[in-house]
C-alpha cells in the first residue's frame, strides 16, 4: 500500500490552512491555533482510497527537524505533502531540501494560496527544483484525486484543475476554471489522525475543533485573497451536514468547542438560523460553545438573539478602520458607523467580540490610523488584532503596492507582523510598527481592560491563566 505523509513542516506556528489571511500565530496578540483540517481533509480522502496516511501538525507539537528525520526513516513515505503559507515559504523549501537528503526519490507537494494559478515570476523567485506538484485552492478536493492519479494513472493529471506538474523538467499550470458545488460530498476531517487537543480554546481551555461552513465570498476587500481562491459565489454545506459534523465532534472524540471557518459565517440569515435552530433542538444545547465571524452588515437582532441561544460565545468582525475613506478605499463595503451599530448589537446579547483592524494601506496619513485607534477604544471589543495590511499575491492590494508604490519589493517570506511593505506614501515603516505598538500596549495595559478580564464573574482559574499566558506573549512579541 502506498504511504503518504501530510505534515505542517517545523518552524514557526502559522494558520496553515487559512489560505486568506496565514496568520503567523506566535507573533500576533491575540490569535489562537486552530486545527490542521486541510491535512485532515487530504486524509480522509486518502483513506477512501485505500492510501495509507501519517499526519503531523509539527510546529504545534513543538517538534523539530530531528523529530521530522525520526518520523521519515520510521515511516518511509512515498509522498510527502506540505501545507506553506507566504511567510514560511522559505523555512518550509529548506524542510524539502532535508527531506530530499534523507531520501532523493520521495515526491513532494506543496499546497498553499501562493500556488493558486501561478504566475511564471513565482518560477523565478523561488527554487522549486526538489518540488514534484503544486496546489492552490482548495486541496481537499483535488489532492486526493491528483495523489491517486500520480500513483496509479499520470494520464489521469491532466484532468486534474488546480494544480501544477512538471512534464519532462516542465511545469505544467492546470488552472482552477470550476469550483466544487456540493461541498456536503466531501467527507469529515479525519480527526482520529489529527492530535485534538493541540488546538485549544483559550476562552474554556478545552479542545476546540475547527468546522468548515461554505466557500467563496462575494466582496471585493483589496487585502483579501478569498474571492480568488474560493470565487465570488457562496457555495453552503447544508445545515444539515454542519450538524452531523458537530454531533460526531461530540460523540466521538468529547470535543465541545468550535470555530466555524467560513469567509462570512453569517452571510445567510435563513442558514444561520437553520443550523441554530439544529442545534437548539438536539441535545448539543447548551453542551457546545462556538465562535463565529461575520461583517458588520449582515447581522440583525433575530440573528444574534439564536446564535447565542445556540451556543455561540465570540463573534469575530473585521472592523478595518476608523476612517470611512479608508474602508471606502479598500473596498470593504462598510461604514464606520455600521461598525459601531454591530458591536452595540452584539454587545446587548453579551457575547464577546474579538475585533480585527488593519493600518498601513498605501494612502493612509497619521490621520487615518488616529481614527482607527479612536474606534478600537470607542468599541472596547474584548480581544483585538491590529495588523499591518499585507499585500498577497492574487490580491488587489498587491498590484497597487508593487505596480506604483515599492517598485517590486519582493513579498514572498512576509506576513502581517514580518512586515512585507515600506510603509505608506505618508508614513515610514518603521513608524507604522511603532504606531502598532503603541495601540496595542495602551490598549491592553488599561486599567479597566485588565479590571474587566481579572474580574469577570465568569472567569475560572484555567481562563485566568490563559489571560496571563497570552499577555506575556503579547509583551514579548512587542518588545
Amino acid at each position: 500500500m502506498a504511504k503518504v505523509m501530510l505534515i505542517y513542516p517545523p518552524g514557526e506556528i502559522y494558520q496553515r490552512g487559512e489560505d486568506r489571511c496565514q496568520i503567523n500565530v506566535q507573533a500576533s496578540v491575540s490569535n489562537a491555533l486552530r486545527a490542521c483540517n486541510d491535512l485532515g481533509y487530504i486524509a480522509a480522502g486518502l483513506k477512501k482510497k485505500e492510501i495509507e496516511v501519517f499526519l503531523r501538525d509539527y510546529p504545534a507539537e513543538n517538534l523539530n527537524l530531528d523529530n521530522l528525520k525520526i518520523d521519515m526513516i520510521s515511516y518511509h513515505p512515498d509522498i510527502v505533502f506540505i501545507s506553506i503559507t507566504n511567510g514560511s515559504i522559505f523555512n518550509d523549501l529548506e524542510i524539502v531540501k532535508k527531506i530530499k537528503d534523507i531520501d532523493p526519490k520521495i515526491v513532494i507537494i506543496l499546497k498553499g494560496a501562493l500556488f493558486f494559478n501561478p504566475q511564471d515570476d513565482l518560477f523565478k523567485e523561488l527554487d522549486l527544483s526538489d518540488i514534484d506538484y503544486l496546489v492552490g485552492g482548495e486541496s481537499e478536493f483535488i489532492v486526493p484525486d491528483m495523489i491517486y492519479a500520480h500513483l496509479y494513472n499520470k494520464e489521469l493529471l491532466k484532468n486534474i484543475q488546480g494544480i501544477c506538474y512538471k512534464n519532462q523538467g516542465d511545469w505544467i499550470n492546470n488552472k482552477l476554471n470550476t469550483f466544487v458545488e456540493d461541498l456536503d460530498s466531501i467527507p469529515f476531517p479525519d480527526r482520529s489522525l489529527m492530535n485534538n487537543k493541540l488546538y485549544i480554546n483559550p476562552q474554556t481551555n478545552r479542545p476546540m475543533a475547527t468546522i468548515a461552513t461554505s466557500r467563496g465570498c462575494p466582496s471585493s476587500c483589496i487585502y483579501c485573497v478569498s474571492p480568488v481562491i474560493s470565487g465570488k459565489k457562496v457555495r453552503y454545506r447544508s445545515a444539515e451536514s454542519v450538524f452531523n459534523e458537530l454531533t460526531d465532534c461530540v460523540n466521538n472524540y468529547n470535543i465541545k468547542d468550535f470555530f466555524f471557518k467560513s469567509d462570512t459565517f453569517t452571510i445567510n440569515k435563513k442558514w444561520v438560523l437553520d443550523l441554530c435552530n439544529y442545534i437548539i433542538a438536539s441535545p448539543l444545547k447548551d453542551k457546545i460553545n462556538w465562535v463565529a465571524n461575520s461583517r458588520v452588515n449582515t447581522i440583525d437582532e433575530e440573528m444574534i438573539k439564536k446564535m447565542k441561544q445556540a451556543g455561540c460565545s465570540v463573534i469575530a468582525l473585521g472592523l478595518e478602520s476608523g476612517s470611512d475613506e479608508s474602508l471606502k478605499l479598500m473596498k470593504k463595503g462598510t461604514t464606520v458607523e455600521e461598525n459601531k451599530k454591530a458591536v452595540k448589537l452584539i454587545k446587548k446579547y453579551g457575547l464577546k467580540i474579538f475585533g480585527f483592524y488593519l493600518i498601513g494601506f498605501p494612502w493612509e496619513t497619521k490621520e487615518h490610523i488616529e481614527q482607527t485607534k479612536k474606534l478600537i477604544f470607542e468599541l472596547d471589543t474584548d480581544f483585538i488584532e491590529l495588523s499591518i495590511a499585507t499585500p498577497f499575491k492574487g490580491s488587489e492590494l498587491y498590484s497597487m503596492v508593487f505596480d506604483n508604490l515599492n517598485g517590486g519589493e519582493k513579498i514572498l517570506g512576509k506576513d502581517s507582523f514580518k512586515y512585507s511593505t515600506m510603509g505608506t506614501k505618508f508614513i515610514k515603516q518603521d513608524e507604522l510598527e511603532k504606531y502598532r505598538k503603541d495601540i496595542i500596549l495602551k490598549y491592553h495595559l488599561r486599567a479597566s481592560y485588565i479590571f474587566k478580564k481579572i474580574f469577570n464573574k465568569n472567569i475560572t482559574l484555567s481562563l485566568f491563566f490563559n489571560y496571563i499566558k497570552y499577555g506575556f506573549r503579547l509583551i514579548k512579541n512587542l518588545f
